[in-house]
């Protein structure tokens, strides 16, 4: 079971990678074709920046988490664990990840909330000549930060258990320097 949730959590990510890398796509289009046509027309393209802000930056920001954090690739310090055996490694992994996840579980049900109470309030953006809905960019955040929680929790529990019977296999331990093939115990 617990390969078919890291299976869609894989699929998952992918997906918000994905739209991640289109929103910096189109993001660089709009803000280019508003450089050009602001100097060259004299006429630049009307809510370029709220829609830069509101939109394509969060799901720039927030949506990649997910994949990184199903590859290991936040900035790890090793300082004190670069020569740690792989079953001591994994139940640190596995108790950060337990941390990690009611962090982000907390961040989670906090921005939901408050993604409820902007959707029904119907949060606008002023654009000048119109009204940007503004609403829906607010559920990126709860979106991102939930699936974040559930890969914490499922690399937590495969590390846990590796760490503390031997079995199994950790979850994908980040790259360490220093890195010699790893035999499992």
């Amino acid at each position: 079971m617990l390969s078919s949730v890291e299976r869609m959590l894989g699929a998952f990510a992918q997906v918000l990678l994905w739209v991640g890398g289109v929103a910096v796509t189109l993001m660089m289009l709009q803000i280019s074709a508003d450089v050009l046509c602001k100097y060259l027309l004299n006429k630049p393209i009307i809510a370029t920046l709220e829609i830069v802000t509101w939109y394509y930056m969060v799901a720039t920001v927030f949506l990649p988490v997910v994949y990184i954090q199903i590859h290991k690739k936040h900035l790890m310090v090793e300082l004190f664990t670069m020569n740690w055996p792989p079953r001591r490694m994994a139940v640190l992994e596995g108790i950060v990840g337990v941390v990690g996840a009611v962090y982000v579980g907390t961040l989670t049900v906090l921005t939901a909330l408050h993604a409820v109470e902007q959707t029904v309030a119907g949060e606008i953006q002023d654009a000048t000549f119109f009204d940007l809905p503004v609403w829906p960019s607010r559920w990126l955040l709860p979106i991102a930060t939930g699936a974040m929680a559930l890969v914490f929790l499922t690399q937590a529990w495969r590390d846990l258990v590796f760490g503390i019977t031997g079995r199994g296999a950790p979850s994908l331990q980040p790259k360490r320097s220093g890195d010699m093939p790893v035999e499992e115990a």
